[in-house]
């Protein structure tokens, strides 16, 4: 509600301001954020280096769970030839190992959440930025993000993301260089 009142807001001033600016001269574009993020090349390759270290992370998860799983089938056939106080350390040493699992688990998650973030600021400065120059090169009076549903209705031919997405390719090839 706040990003219409926002846009409203803008819209209202940017108008009010130019009064001597008849409607046929205002230009306003659009562009999909969310559209473009999932379609340049360095939002791609940066999906697939999360996957891949999300798998890994997810096969070491995977040999913890089992390790844990196998000390509980092991308790278990042992239970009744153990003491007290062997079945008490095998108790502990599995609630250690669940706990380290738990931790490293929310680790992970946190870790890759936060790295994705990253990511996905860096684009959409990158993309900003391209907007800017396209905006100010062009002439255009407004140009609105259109994936957040912030703009019910906007009276324009000029959807740019296809053309920012292709400009962000030739742009910034290689990596994604966090700044």
């Amino acid at each position: 509600m706040k990003k219409i009142l926002v846009i409203a807001m803008a819209v209202s001033l940017s108008i009010g301001l130019s009064r001597a600016v008849r409607a046929d001269d205002v230009k306003i574009g659009g562009v999909n954020f969310q559209q473009a993020l999932n379609e340049v090349e360095q939002g791609k390759r940066a999906k697939a280096s999360l996957k891949a270290e999300f798998d890994a992370k997810q096969k070491k998860l995977q040999l913890q769970q089992d390790e844990l799983k196998r000390m509980q089938e092991e308790a278990q056939k042992q239970g009744a030839v153990l003491s007290q106080d062997a079945m008490a350390a095998k108790q502990k040493a599995f609630n250690d190992k669940l706990v380290a699992l738990q931790k490293d688990m929310a680790t992970y998650r946190d870790d890759l959440v936060a790295k994705e973030a990253r990511m996905t600021g860096q684009i959409l400065q990158n993309l900003k930025t391209i907007t800017a120059e396209v905006g100010s090169k062009e002439g255009y009076t407004m140009i609105v993000e259109t994936s957040q549903d912030a703009v019910l209705y906007a009276k324009t031919k000029d959807d740019l993301t296809k053309r920012l997405i292709g400009m962000y390719n030739q742009r910034f090839t290689g990596a994604l260089k966090m700044e």
